[in-house]
């Protein structure tokens, strides 16, 4: 994956952000799966992260209802999307904050190389790396 300088201080910048708002007690992230919360962890993310594999859709929702904002971070193929859809509609209809914004940008960066979230941090690694090969040169 070749990124070019501003692009990676940008994911940079997102993933200090997502940081930052999961470490608010008020703030939960939504993933899909226990492959995408290790990702997260990857970055530093521990806080308040929750999959909604193998809990049902309802009850997630009801969970959600404890917190005042909701990062949506599922996958980014059709199902992914179509989910993330399906929880922000329902979320707000209750009156909640369901924040689809980090899921768009890290699309946005990340749709031609990982469809979904759990890739996200061996990527990222990998241009890390190779950035910082580069820079010893």
């Amino acid at each position: 994956m070749h990124l070019i300088s501003k692009q990676f201080e940008e994911i940079q910048t997102l993933l200090a952000d997502l940081k930052r708002e999961s470490e608010s007690e008020a703030t939960l992230i939504i993933v899909e799966g226990s492959k995408d919360i290790r990702s997260l962890e990857g970055f530093g993310i521990f806080k308040q992260v929750s999959q909604i594999q193998g809990r049902n859709f309802n009850e997630m929702c009801d969970f959600a209802t404890k917190f005042k904002k909701i990062i949506i971070l599922t996958d980014f193929d059709n199902a992914g999307q179509e989910l993330a859809k399906k929880l922000q509609l329902n979320l707000t209809s209750r009156g909640l904050n369901a924040d689809l914004n980090f899921y768009n940008k890290f699309k946005f960066y990340f749709r031609k190389v990982s469809k979904d979230i759990e890739g996200l941090f061996q990527i990222y690694s990998k241009v890390q790396q190779s950035r910082e090969s580069k820079l010893k040169e």
